[in-house]
């Protein structure tokens, strides 16, 4: 078994192995859950081990396959909607509404463990919980097809803190927000991934603009934030490993208190492993490390396969990674296109298929909007953080009316160029074709870039 495992010709094994797991995963969840498209699951899977086999071990292959099977199937349960009461800690917190797991499910006088993450829709929607607090709710359950697969619609709940170290990120920085009256401003978004308080309306414009992954915490915003930590102990000319460790440590606080995002949590452990590889002297691809810490996401939590968030997540950092060796040789103004470009191009089969929208001003919004606004965003932030920890008060509150001020800008910006150029919008059918299409194109360049099978 060792030697089967071993025997590859690729340097990013875990990238396959995260395909099989996710494939194994996705075929219990259909089957059990959908009762339809597991046929075609099978087949793709079949498909996915021949050509992965000229890379990996096919015993390999079918070991991670049958793993994800049986995980998914231990985890997942069938639950009839109904009256409930439900206790478990809190996973990922906001307003309003909030993610928990590893619970207990009471109905019909039994409690029942339920290890998969459910979404609590607060009876009131002004409330706020926090990542490790544990939540008591009564109310009615209801099943959708989307992650959460589970959805309780509170009457009453309450919350107590059980792990204090873990909420106490969110509630400093909720705590802050609310002291400068920054809590309702698409800066506050960008920061802490809670839109709740932005307008419905700007919401919709944002997500069919096809920039939403820039006004909610994604993998370019933790990258940005440890880039920003590193580069700051690095000045203060910190030791290498402890460099390290303190960079990650304060990425692991700024990733709670974010909710944490799937996107957030992805890149967390990317750069864990990341950091720990690098700790011991021992290179790794990106790749490698991007299916291990889907691994990882996909072990914990199986049904997470079915979220869109988590394949969005997954499928445009994949692309970046495979693309990387041919970016990088580029300008700096190329590789911001370029980046923007693959990005948008690896998700558009998702993002039409579960949508059935396409933006044609994404990728140069994107571009546009980093610098001008996520990067300042994040940059005041963190001074609003430092200044107010050492009691400057005054710089404080200067950094908070500008913020104000420019992300009133950015949302009649955004607004004025959705009115201008709204999103086009597709049927199924058509929406299929162009998905295929964009993935047969994908798969072409994949092909012609030296990663063919």
């Amino acid at each position: 078994m060792h030697d089967a495992l071993r025997r590859r010709s690729t340097p990013f094994p875990f990238l396959f192995y995260l395909l099989a797991t996710m494939l194994g995963e996705l075929i219990i969840f259909s089957s059990i859950w959908m009762d339809s498209g597991w046929l075609s699951l099978a087949l793709l899977a079949l498909s996915v081990m021949l050509i992965s086999s000229k890379q990996i071990s096919p015993f390999a292959w079918v070991l991670f396959f049958v793993m994800g099977c049986l995980v998914q199937t231990f985890t997942l349960k069938m639950l009839d909607p109904g009256k409930v009461e439900y206790v478990g800690y809190v996973s990922k917190g906001g307003t309003g509404r909030i993610e928990a797991s590893n619970g207990r499910l009471l109905r019909g006088g039994e409690w029942i463990y339920l290890p998969q993450a459910v979404n609590i829709d607060l009876s009131d929607r002004k409330a706020v919980a926090f990542p490790g607090q544990i939540v008591w709710s009564a109310g009615r359950l209801r099943r959708s097809d989307t992650y959460p697969l589970l959805t309780i619609e509170s009457e009453v709940e309450g919350c107590i803190d059980r792990f204090e170290i873990i909420s106490l990120p969110g509630k400093h920085i909720a705590g802050l927000l609310s002291k400068y009256e920054l809590d309702n401003t698409i800066a506050a978004a960008v920061f802490t991934g809670d839109r709740k308080h932005i307008e419905y309306e700007l919401r919709r414009t944002i997500s069919d603009l096809g920039i939403a992954h820039l006004f909610a915490v994604s993998g370019l915003h933790v990258g940005l934030m440890y880039l920003l930590v590193h580069s700051a102990l690095s000045f203060l000319m910190v030791g290498r490993n402890s460099r390290i460790i303190a960079s990650i440590s304060l990425l692991f606080l700024y990733t709670l208190s974010t909710g944490p995002a799937i996107s957030a949590l992805r890149t967390f452990l990317m750069l864990l492993c990341y950091s720990i590889f690098r700790i011991i002297d021992y290179r790794q691809h990106p790749l490698n490390i991007l299916g291990l810490s889907g691994m990882i996401i996909v072990i914990v939590q199986p049904s997470i396969v079915a979220s869109i968030s988590f394949q969005l997540s997954f499928f445009a950092t994949a692309a970046l990674l495979i693309f990387l060796p041919k970016i990088e040789k580029k300008s700096l103004i190329y590789q911001a296109f370029l980046v923007g470009a693959i990005a948008q191009m690896a998700i558009v089969p998702l993002s039409l298929t579960a949508f059935g929208t396409l933006s044609l001003v994404g990728i140069p919004l994107t571009i546009l909007m980093v610098p001008m606004f996520v990067m300042p965003s994040y940059i005041g932030m963190i001074s609003i953080l430092v200044s107010d920890f050492l009691g400057i008060e005054v710089v404080s509150s200067f950094i908070s009316g500008s913020l104000r001020t420019m992300s009133n800008i950015m949302g009649k910006v955004t607004a004025s160029i959705g009115e201008a150029i709204p999103a086009m919008r597709f049927e199924a059918f058509p929406a299929y074709f162009i998905s295929l299409l964009v993935l047969f194109l994908f798969f072409i360049a994949f092909w012609h870039l030296g990663h063919k099978p």
